[in-house]
């Protein structure tokens, strides 16, 4: 996987994160962002580091997908997404969900209800 395509899935796990509303947080053309989606440029080094602040990333996992916690945080963070929401979700996503993201949604689900158990027995 390639800076563009972390790039396009960070994007789109926010929900009605455009090309364009991106653009305007970090100060570039749509354009731009649609150039480094498509693997066609990379950044410079500044709009990186802007990159990886607005998505709570490292550059090291923006530039070569290397840092374990950050996909474990981003499986988590859409399972929660899921659950919060599970149509407004799947419409996003045009109806696709990773098996790490149901992974980490089962996961969730499991904690929850352990929980839950362990409350009642109190």
């Amino acid at each position: 996987m390639k800076f563009g395509d972390r790039l396009r899935e960070l994007r789109k796990m926010r929900p009605n994160l455009s090309q364009k509303k991106l653009g305007e947080h970090l100060g570039l053309a749509e354009s731009t962002i649609s150039m480094y989606e498509q693997n066609r440029r990379e950044p410079e080094y500044e709009i990186l580091i802007k990159i990886a602040d607005y998505f709570d990333v490292s550059i090291d996992y923006l530039l070569r997908g290397t840092d374990p916690k950050i996909q474990d945080k981003i499986f988590e963070d859409e399972a929660k997404r899921i659950l919060k929401d599970p149509k407004t979700f799947l419409a996003a996503r045009d109806g696709e969900i990773t098996p790490e993201i149901l992974d980490a949604a089962l996961e969730i689900i499991t904690e929850q209800l352990k929980e839950g158990r362990k409350k009642k027995s109190d």
